[in-house]
């Protein structure tokens, strides 16, 4: 009977399992839908932040700090750089450090420039001043400042994208410390004299961009301390100053995420400029040489057009980086920048343009006196030379050679025409010394 009972069961239990089984597979799988279909928009907002995130190109800023505090706080300013620093690299910017935008800024000139170009000499005594002010040369500073703040200097585009340009910064972050002073307040009452003595900090702040030198944040922000003491009890806080720039620090950063600044662009849009030198004289009167020909048998024929020159290996200078050597194609930045040319012999050319795509810039060098008398050595041999003139194969040679040798000192002669010989016109001495 207990087997019957038995086999029974044991024949129910196989034929209930397979349906218990199957109804806790579906529920298990009912539960993991719900389950994903809850986390899942979590998952898309996560992955998605990640992905823009990632899209998201480095802002890269120079930070310059200055003091208008007083003196007696020149060595908070280091101090207000490194928080501010510190803060702003958590938002998500790329601070350059102060040696590379010090390197940046002394391939710049200290000279100022001779003539009306003020804005140029307001350049540079703002260059001059973030120098004096980043290797703590406080003399220098108070010298330069001279009742113009770091930010008036500044205050013009052409300057602000003059130095973003030259030290690679995608923007320009000033800060100032305002002011920093202490206010009292005392309480009596119920038989105890309190007195309280507030601290204040107050920065002032503003953010350039290199895509248009103009501001686009600027703003104040005050952080405060109270300390409180009594008749019976008195504390002191040493590095109270140093907490208030920090928490002064916190809240520039916090201004600049709030302000959701726009990512700089991938890359500066850069255009072909092509640039030629040619020549003037002290007078500045264009230099030129006489077209000598010299036929078959000698002759000379001087024709009645000069022919133009033109200064080869002529230094080129881009907000104070080495770009090349003219004449030459350059892909360079569009928009305000300050080009030089020099060249050995030659003045200095110095100017601030526009840079558009496909501009050329033709720019007549001026000699100076040494590099005009050393010009005037080697065109002698062409000084003498008579129209109709027939000359001896020697002399022949010996104009060659001084034609190759005009050619070997870094000048470029426009020949007309081509090098075959033309038996009425001749040939160019330029031509025959190739």
């Amino acid at each position: 009977m207990s087997n019957l009972v038995f086999r029974a069961f044991f024949l129910s239990s196989e034929s209930v399992l397979p349906k218990v089984r199957m109804r806790m597979y579906t529920s298990f799988i009912q539960c993991i839908c719900v389950y994903l279909s809850i986390l899942s928009p979590f998952l898309f907002i996560n992955t998605l932040s990640i992905a823009e995130s990632g899209e998201q190109s480095m802002r890269k800023a120079a930070i310059f700090v200055e003091n208008r505090a007083g003196s007696a706080f020149h060595d908070k300013v280091p101090v207000l750089e490194d928080f501010i620093t510190s803060r702003i690299t958590e938002k998500g910017f790329s601070v350059l450090s102060r040696e590379v935008v010090i390197n940046s800024l002394n391939n710049y000139p200290a000279q100022e420039p001779k003539g009306s170009d003020e804005e140029l000499k307001d350049f540079i005594n703002a260059v001059q001043l973030l120098k004096a002010s980043l290797t703590k040369d406080q003399k220098g500073l108070e010298e330069r400042v001279s009742g113009a703040g770091l930010d008036k200097l500044l205050s013009k585009e052409t300057s602000v994208l003059r130095l973003t340009q030259m030290i690679g910064a995608d923007y320009i972050v000033v800060v100032s410390l305002a002011s920093l002073g202490t206010e009292k307040k005392a309480f009596k009452g119920y038989g105890v004299e309190t007195m309280n003595l507030i601290t204040h900090v107050r920065i002032s702040y503003k953010i350039l961009d290199s895509v248009y030198g103009g501001t686009l944040v600027a703003d104040t922000v005050r952080v405060s301390k109270s300390l409180r003491s009594t008749e019976s009890s008195r504390s002191e806080d040493s590095d109270m100053i140093n907490g208030l720039l920090d928490d002064a620090a916190v809240k520039v950063a916090e201004g600049l995420d709030k302000k959701h600044l726009a990512q700089p662009p991938p890359g500066r849009n850069l255009v072909e400029i092509t640039i030629a030198c040619g020549m003037q004289d002290l007078a500045q009167l264009p230099i030129s040489i006489p077209d000598v020909r010299l036929t078959e048998n000698g002759t000379v024929i001087i024709e009645k057009d000069a022919l133009e020159v033109q200064a080869l290996d002529v230094t080129v200078e881009l907000n104070g980086t080495v770009i090349g050597s003219a004449p030459g194609v350059f892909k360079v930045p569009q928009g305000l920048s300050k080009i030089r040319l020099s060249r050995e012999g030659f003045k200095d050319w110095e100017r601030t343009i526009n840079i558009i795509e496909g501009q050329k810039l033709k720019v007549a060098l001026q000699m100076h006196e040494t590099g005009y008398a050393r010009w005037k050595d080697n065109t002698a041999f062409l000084q003498d030379l008579k129209n109709g003139e027939k000359l001896t194969d020697a002399t022949v040679e010996l104009i060659k050679g001084g034609a190759q040798m005009l050619r070997q000192s870094g000048f470029n002669i426009h020949v007309k025409g081509d090098f075959n010989i033309d038996p009425k016109k001749g040939n160019s001495i330029f031509n025959l010394s190739r």
